[in-house]
């Protein structure tokens, strides 16, 4: 009977301590963007949507299928009241509407992009990333589509 306990503690020593550990500055398995790929997949999904239509994209976009979506690279989409109406990173998010303060101001100006003669750009803010599970400074390549604003952001982590 106590051979038995010994290896049973520390079992579960090794799963909480595993459970509790804090985020990594890097997981393996959640291979951080790059600008280029960022772009690249915001045009993409601008393409998308402008092909395919809202009906068939906005689902798409937030259940990351059609390579819409891997590790930190995801694609969201705004309305131009600022409503989240897809979000392969934050799905659960989807229908919530961004403070005034990120729509235009000290996080970016979201909406000066749907404003721009171009209608698309980088804007540069702070956001939660899924992967570190920690606010990070971000950029986010964004496209005017029609009504909605198509985004594909790069977080940019310190010495990494």
């Amino acid at each position: 009977m106590r051979r038995l306990v010994l290896p049973i503690c520390i079992v579960t020593a090794v799963f909480v301590a595993t459970a509790v550990a804090p985020a990594r500055a890097f997981d393996p398995r959640c291979p951080f963007a790059t600008e280029d790929r960022a772009r690249t997949l915001a045009e993409r999904a601008a393409a998308f949507l402008r092909n395919k239509g809202a009906a068939i994209a906005l689902p798409v976009f937030t259940a990351r299928r059609e390579g819409f979506g891997a590790g930190d690279l995801y694609v969201f989409v705004f309305d131009l009241e600022g409503t989240l109406v897809a979000s392969g990173g934050w799905p659960d998010q989807v229908g919530s509407r961004l403070p005034g303060d990120q729509l235009a101001g000290r996080y970016g100006p979201f909406l000066g992009i749907a404003e721009s003669k171009r209608g698309r750009g980088w804007v540069h803010y702070s956001w939660y990333s899924p992967c570190t599970r920690t606010m990070q400074p971000k950029m986010s390549y964004i496209i005017r589509v029609g009504d909605y604003l198509v985004g594909v952001g790069v977080y940019k982590i310190p010495g990494v």
